[in-house]
C-alpha cells in the first residue's frame, strides 16, 4: 500500500509539468499594428509566485506518512484531482495559442478567446492551477499545503485576476463588459466579474502565467458571490479534515501507528524495588480539567503497608504550585495515621537548560533521602525536581533504585481518548487530543533522567486506557472511608468532562497505575525495551504542529534513530490485567477511615 501511495504522489508531481509547458510559445508574439499596447501590474504575479513558493516547501517539509487507508484515499483523490486541474490547464492553453504572456498585456486590435472552457469562465487556467495545487497538498497529506492553497494561492489568484480584467477593460472596453456579462470568473455560476479573459494573437493579450483579474468602479464582481465561494472553501477544507477522523483505520481508531507491538510479558521483566518510597506529585484533583489520578495514586500508595514513604514532593504541572502544595497537604492531612509524612515543596517552572537552578526544599529533602540509600521514586508530573537534585548531584543517581514515570509513548502515536468508541465526542467520536502530558511539561528534565538513571519504568498513556473508573466506582468510593468519599467528590467534575468531551462512560486514572505499579506488577505486561527523545517523524503533521513533534518514544534498538537528544533502556509497561480496575477501588474503599 505504502509503494502504491508514493507512486501516486510521484504521479501528482509529475502533472504539476503542465503548468511549465505554458512558456511554450509565450514569447515572439507579434505586436498589434495599432501599437496601443498596455502592460498588467506585476505586483499581483510576483505574489502568487511567492504563494507557490511557500506551497512547494510546505509540501516537501510537512508530509503526512504514506501508510494506512487515509492516505490511499487521499493520495487517490488528490492525484485526480491534480491530474484533472493539469488537464484544464492545457486545454485551456491549447485555445490561447499565441494569445498567450507571460506579463498581462493587452492592445485595442487584440480580440477575445471564447472558445473551450472560455465559454463557461474566463480564466481556467487559474481554476486548473487551483485544483491542481490542491490536488498535491491532499496527496502528500499536507494540511500546511492545503492551508496555503486556501489563504494564499487562491487569493492571489483573484488579485491577478481581478488586475488583469482591469487591464482589458480599460483597452478592450464594450467588448471585455459584453463577454464578462455571459461569462463567469474563475468557478462556473458562482463568481463573476473577473478572471481569466484571453486575447487572440493578432496582438498583445491580457493573459498571464497565472490569471486573475481586478475589479474597477465600471464593473464591481459580486461579491456576495465571492464571499459564498470563501466560505464554500473553507467548508470542504473542514470536511475533508473531517472525513480523515471518519476513515476506519486503525490509527484513527486507537491512535496507534501499527508498528509491530513490542513483547510484553506478563509480570516481567522482573524489577527489584527498594521499600523505601519517595513520591513526586503534581496533585490537583479539583475542577474539570485538573485531573483528581495524582490523589488516587497517593491514596493508594498511603494506604500500604508494604512501603515506607519516606517524603512527598510537589512539582508545577496539572496546576500551578501553590495549588499542588495546598491540594497535597490537604490530602495527607485527611489520610489518617499518615500525617507523619512530610511534604516538600518543589519546583515551580521547568528545569532550564543551563546549570544553575535554584535550590527549593523538595530538591534537599530528596538529596538527603538518597544519600541514606536506594529509594524507589514514584512520578506522578513532570521530572523537574529529581533532574534538579541529579544535576546538582550526579553521584546520587546510582541510589534511584526504581524510577516509576508516567510518560512515554511509540512513534506515531496520538492520545485521543474516545478512540471512535463512541459517537458522543467532539468529532464522530474523536474527542479531545491529550498531549504526553508529563514529559511535555519539562523535555530537558525527561532527558537529564534518562540519561542518569539506569532503572525506569514507564506506564504509560497505552496502559492506562486499559482502565476506566466510571460513576459506579465512584460511587463505591462515596460509601467508604471518609478521605475516598473527599476523593470521589472531587473527581465528579471531571468524569463529566470525560462522558461530555471524549462520550466514554468513565476516565483513565492515569497516575494511579504508576502506584499500583509499585504494589503489583505482577498485574502488568511489560518489556525491556530502548528509549530516546527524538523529533517523530511518524506522528501525523497536523498533529507535530499541535502537539509538538518531540517525544519520549520506545521501541526495539533498531527503531531507535542515530540522531537523539537523550536515549536509555527502560522497562515499558504497556499492558495491564483485566481485574487491575477492582483492585484499584478495593484499595481504595479499604482505607482507614
Amino acid at each position: 500500500m505504502s509503494t502504491f501511495i508514493i507512486v501516486l504522489r510521484v504521479a501528482s508531481l509529475l502533472a504539476f509539468a503542465a503548468p511549465l509547458l505554458l512558456t511554450a510559445g509565450g514569447r515572439g508574439r507579434k505586436r498589434s499594428r495599432s501599437g496601443d499596447r498596455r502592460r498588467g501590474d506585476l505586483t499581483p504575479v510576483l505574489a502568487n509566485f511567492a504563494a507557490f513558493g511557500l506551497f512547494l516547501a510546505l509540501l516537501a517539509f510537512f508530509a503526512g506518512n504514506a501508510k494506512g487507508l487515509a492516505a490511499l484515499l487521499l493520495a487517490v483523490c488528490g492525484c485526480l484531482l491534480a491530474a484533472t486541474g493539469a488537464a484544464l490547464v492545457l486545454w485551456s492553453r491549447a485555445e490561447l495559442g499565441s494569445a498567450w504572456s507571460f506579463v498581462p498585456v493587452a492592445d485595442q486590435g487584440t480580440g477575445l478567446v471564447t472558445t473551450g472552457p472560455y465559454r463557461f469562465v474566463r480564466h481556467p487556467i487559474y481554476l486548473g492551477l487551483s485544483m491542481l495545487a490542491m490536488g498535491e497538498a491532499l496527496a502528500f497529506s499536507s494540511w500546511p499545503a492545503v492551508a496555503i492553497v486556501l489563504a494564499a494561492i487562491v487569493p492571489t489568484f483573484v488579485w491577478r485576476a481581478w488586475a488583469e480584467e482591469r487591464l482589458l477593460a480599460d483597452t478592450l472596453g464594450e467588448r471585455h463588459t459584453i463577454y464578462r456579462k455571459q461569462t463567469k470568473m474563475i468557478i462556473p455560476h458562482l463568481l463573476r466579474g473577473t478572471a481569466g479573459i484571453s486575447t487572440r494573437p493578432s496582438s498583445s493579450d491580457g493573459q498571464s502565467f497565472f490569471p486573475v483579474g481586478v475589479s474597477e468602479a465600471a464593473m464591481e464582481p459580486d461579491r456576495q458571490a465571492f464571499v459564498r465561494v470563501g466560505v464554500s472553501l473553507l467548508l470542504l477544507a473542514a470536511a475533508l479534515l473531517a472525513l480523515t477522523c471518519i476513515v476506519p483505520v486503525r490509527n484513527w481508531r486507537t491512535g496507534e501507528s501499527g508498528d509491530r507491538p513490542l513483547p510484553l510479558v506478563r509480570g516481567g521483566p522482573h524489577v527489584d524495588r527498594p521499600s523505601r518510597v519517595w513520591i513526586d506529585t503534581d496533585a490537583a484533583c479539583n475542577g474539570v480539567h485538573a485531573d483528581p489520578d495524582d490523589c488516587f495514586a497517593l491514596l493508594v500508595l498511603m494506604s500500604s503497608p508494604d512501603v515506607e514513604i519516606v517524603g512527598i514532593s510537589t512539582v508545577f504541572g496539572n496546576a500551578p504550585l501553590s495549588v499542588v502544595d495546598r491540594t497535597t497537604r490537604d490530602l495527607v492531612g485527611r489520610a489518617a495515621g499518615r500525617s507523619d509524612i512530610l511534604v516538600h515543596s518543589g519546583s515551580s517552572t521547568a528545569l532550564g537548560a543551563e546549570r544553575t537552578a535554584s535550590l527549593e526544599p523538595a530538591h534537599a529533602a530528596l538529596e538527603r533521602a538518597l544519600e541514606h540509600g536506594p529509594l524507589t521514586i514514584v512520578s506522578l508530573g513532570p521530572l523537574t525536581n529529581v533532574a534538579a537534585t541529579l544535576r546538582r548531584r550526579p553521584d546520587l543517581a546510582d541510589n534511584v533504585g526504581l524510577l516509576v514515570s508516567v510518560m512515554g509513548r511509540r512513534p506515531g502515536h496520538v492520545f485521543h481518548p474516545a478512540e471512535g468508541r463512541n459517537s458522543g465526542g467532539i468529532l464522530f467520536g474523536h474527542g479531545p487530543i491529550f498531549r504526553d502530558f508529563n514529559f511535555s511539561k519539562d523535555r530537558t528534565s525527561a532527558a537529564i533522567v534518562l540519561d542518569r538513571v539506569k532503572r525506569i519504568t514507564l506506564t504509560p498513556y497505552a496502559a492506562a486506557r486499559e482502565v476506566m473508573v466510571t460513576r459506579r466506582d465512584l460511587a463505591r468510593m462515596k460509601s467508604g472511608p471518609r478521605t475516598a468519599a473527599w476523593l470521589a467528590e472531587r473527581a465528579g467534575p471531571w468524569l463529566d468532562y470525560w462522558q461530555e468531551d471524549n462520550g466514554l462512560p468513565g476516565f483513565y486514572p492515569f497516575d494511579a497505575l504508576a502506584a499500583l505499579y509499585v504494589l503489583h506488577p505482577q498485574q502488568f505486561s511489560c518489556a525491556r525495551v530502548s528509549a530516546w527523545i527524538a523529533e517523530d517523524d511518524r506522528l501525523p503533521v497536523l498533529w507535530r504542529v499541535a502537539l509538538g513533534s518531540t517525544g519520549l518514544l520506545v521501541g526495539s534498538e533498531s527503531d531507535r534513530p542515530q540522531i537523539t537528544r537523550a536515549s536509555g533502556a527502560v522497562t515499558y509497561c504497556g499492558g495491564v490485567g483485566d481485574d487491575l480496575k477492582d483492585l484499584l477501588i478495593g484499595v481504595l474503599t479499604r482505607q482507614s477511615p
